[in-house]
């Protein structure tokens, strides 16, 4: 955020967001209660989907599933989590879609609810037809606020899972200890 702030002013961008609010709002979406419902469906899930815009927040949360929860995870660009995906889908597995876009919640419904049974699950700042994790909207900054309750989520399935937050088995993060 401190970049987001410099870059703003640089740009002399009109408008600029209230950084003092957004930290409000993204610590309501890292301690935001979720569902038991939601985390226990992902703790069982043998793949978590994740989908939404291209800007950098369903990437990173995929990332951060393999680590988190132990789980395959796959980001689905674009159109690819309707367009043949669904084939190697299994009915057990889930899909958090991230800002779902109004045109393509239908065909999300038609494809991956209806045709394959999966469970999908938002994470948006309204409601959604799909179960939802509502996070407080934050205008320009929300992906900030979407990335955090995604992190919210991924520690409650990791906890769920009895996973040791705190010592990944094999993935080499910055503050591991050298053992070189």
């Amino acid at each position: 955020m401190f970049y987001e702030s410099i870059l703003w002013n640089i740009d002399n961008k009109n408008d600029p967001p209230s950084f003092s609010e957004l930290a409000g709002k993204i610590e309501q979406a890292l301690i935001l209660p979720i569902d038991p419902d939601i985390i226990e469906a992902a703790a069982k899930a043998p793949t978590i989907y994740i989908a939404g815009y291209n800007d950098g927040v369903a990437e990173e949360l995929t990332l951060k599933t393999n680590e988190i929860t132990r789980k395959k995870s796959d980001y689905l660009e674009g159109t690819y989590a309707v367009h043949g995906i669904e084939e190697v889908m299994d009915k057990n597995d889930i899909v958090f879609v991230i800002d779902p876009i109004d045109d393509e919640i239908e065909k999300f419904q038609d494809v991956l609810v209806n045709g394959v049974g999966l469970k999908v699950v938002a994470i948006a700042g309204r409601d959604t037809p799909f179960t939802t994790i509502r996070v407080p909207d934050a205008g320009k900054m929300n992906p900030y606020v979407y990335l955090s309750a995604g992190w919210n989520l991924l520690v409650e399935i990791g906890l769920t899972l009895s996973i040791d937050l705190d010592k990944p088995e094999r993935a080499r993060k910055v503050g591991n200890e050298f053992t070189g």
